[in-house]
């Protein structure tokens, strides 16, 4: 029985024993109360039952929508990766042409891509030659050996050159060339400017290259700065990731973006340097330095760029002085630089999840 109906038996009930002239039989009423009242426990009884039965068929509903909407955005992350893959492989196309044979194809036309205008702004005080200046923090010591390789391939003479490392220098193995300083806290604070800083100012050349310990040296590197004849006073080349698409090397940051210049492009105050690799003169450390407090992804590259353009000092761009961010995670998107995630990044918190990050440094405020 409804509740309508119920409510509907009481009203007659009532009005029949209430009616003008009518005798109240008090008995029957009595068990008519109880029956009614039977009759109303039962009524909640399937009106409860009722309504679980409801909230376990929402249950599966839900639980049905949450596999199909898991399903739905498996399927979606599919797709934006292909999208993905498919802008990866034609710039793959493109700049394996233009990276390969770009000197020599643009050359060709008459168009060869030269060092940007900007000049050095005062002279060196320190013999001449390269301070390799590596940071690390001790996991990757066969990226620093590789590294090391590179640079002793580069076939300067002994006096010209030396390799310096700071952070966890345990387990690397050095040579005559090689000094290290021992900076486990930091590196493991993720300090990047106190380690850079310790070796500028440790540094017996008048060019230090900053390095992070993940890079390699193009054969021809060396001869491609000493073709400038030493004039600028900060100085980059091209970076390749290990697909040969472009890394941070000629880049704007534009509200904390970073967004690739094309290589004609002259220098501007947008720019920065990214901390990884830079080429700097000796003089740039007399009333300049890194951030010592910075942490991972707190901008010590970003912060010390604006302070070295703000001081005047200009970034030259040196095509051929190319390296390798020797790191399989990265790939260009269009202008941008991306990182995709490793499977042990993905934990269990997020089953779904986009294995790729939009490179951004944190500029500082």
């Amino acid at each position: 029985m409804t509740a309508e109906k119920w409510f509907s038996k009481i009203g007659s009930y009532v009005a029949k024993v209430f009616a003008p002239g009518a005798n109240g039989d008090m008995e029957y009423l009595r068990q008519e109360v109880i029956r009614l009242k039977a009759e109303l426990h039962a009524l909640k009884v399937g009106g409860v039952s009722s309504a679980k039965q409801e909230i376990e068929i929402l249950r599966s509903d839900l639980q049905g929508s949450s596999e199909r909407e898991i399903v739905l955005l498996k399927q979606e992350i599919d797709i934006l990766r292909n999208e993905v893959l498919d802008n990866i492989a034609a710039i793959h196309r493109l700049e394996i042409l233009t990276l390969s044979q770009r000197i020599d194809l643009l050359n060709q036309f008459g168009k060869a891509l030269p060092p940007t205008i900007a000049c050095r702004t005062k002279e060196s005080f320190k013999p001449q030659g390269f301070s390799f200046g590596i940071i690390t923090n001790g996991k990757r010591n066969d990226k620093i050996a590789r590294l090391m390789e590179s640079i002793r391939m580069q076939n300067l003479a002994v006096d010209q050159y030396e390799i310096l490392v700071a952070g966890c220098v345990d387990g690397i193995l050095t040579g005559p060339d090689t000094r290290t300083f021992s900076m486990d806290q930091a590196a493991a604070e993720g300090r990047l400017g106190a380690m850079r800083n310790v070796l500028a100012r440790n540094a017996s050349f008048n060019k230090f290259v900053c390095l992070d310990d993940d890079f390699l040296l193009h054969p021809r590197w060396a001869q491609a700065v000493l073709e400038v004849d030493g004039d600028f006073d900060l100085a980059t080349g091209i970076i390749l990731n290990p697909d040969l698409s472009r890394y941070c090397d000629w880049v704007s940051l534009i509200e904390n973006y970073t967004f690739l210049k094309t290589y004609h492009e002259v220098f501007d105050k947008c720019q920065y340097m990214t901390g990884g690799y830079g080429i700097y003169k000796d003089y740039v450390f007399v009333d300049q330095c890194w951030d010592d407090h910075l942490g991972f992804y707190q901008g010590e590259d970003v912060s010390f760029s604006k302070r070295l353009f703000d001081a005047g000092y200009q970034l030259k761009f040196i095509p051929r002085a190319i390296v390798m961010h020797d790191d399989e995670r990265y790939r260009q998107k269009g202008y941008g630089v991306i990182r995709m995630k490793a499977h042990e990044e993905v934990t269990d918190m997020n089953p779904v999840i986009m294995r790729m990050e939009k490179l951004c440094p944190r500029s500082l405020s």
